[in-house]
């Protein structure tokens, strides 16, 4: 049976590719038919429920076992060319950490969410706060309840190849950076030491 790898990609401020925050979760489909348009969707207007944002979201689902190059299998998109201001750093993270039976490699992962999907507040304390470790929690109920009883929120390793259901997840209170999100620079203020 397929596992999923559902690229869920936001744009926001701008609609350029480079601009977007994406996720990837994995879910392993073992129904006897396979419906990645039907996850696609679903997922997307799950997520649009829960990021209290407006943004443009898009979710696309490939064959995480599929050879290269894989073709999208299903597309969903919610709130179309919507690519509302982040009000805090984008690079700002807090983790939603999970695995799969027992915490090592190959039997874990992480999903990184921006603070701008945690509360409208644009201050950010030193450490996340129980309202943002929560709302961050939710996502993991989220994903669990996506797809029916044939489907389930996973941890893939591309090293052995085997999809294992994620039985348990965390979050904790530490921020975390992701570099790759930060916007592109559009000023630089300069100058010259006394040694030019």
């Amino acid at each position: 049976m397929p596992v999923w790898k559902m690229q869920c990609a936001w744009a926001l401020d701008s609609l350029f590719p480079r601009d977007k925050i994406i996720i990837t979760p994995h879910f392993n489909d073992q129904g006897v038919g396979s419906d990645p348009q039907g996850l696609a969707t679903d997922l997307a207007a799950a997520l649009h429920a829960w990021d209290a944002t407006t943004a443009q979201l898009e979710v696309t689902a490939y064959d995480a076992q599929g050879a290269v190059p894989v073709a999208p299998a299903g597309y969903a998109i919610q709130a179309a060319g919507a690519s509302p201001a982040t009000t805090a750093p984008r690079e700002i993270a807090c983790c939603l950490s999970f695995y799969s039976g027992f915490n090592r490699p190959r039997t874990r992962g992480r999903v990184y969410l921006p603070f701008h999907f945690l509360g409208a507040s644009s201050s950010i304390a030193n450490r996340p706060s129980a309202a943002h470790r929560t709302k961050a929690g939710q996502l993991a109920t989220v994903f669990q309840d996506l797809g029916g009883v044939d489907v389930d929120w996973c941890v893939y390793s591309k090293t052995d190849h085997v999809a294992r259901p994620v039985t348990n997840w965390w979050v904790d209170d530490e921020w975390d950076t992701v570099r790759s999100r930060g916007l592109r620079s559009t000023v630089r203020t300069s100058g010259t030491t006394s040694e030019a």
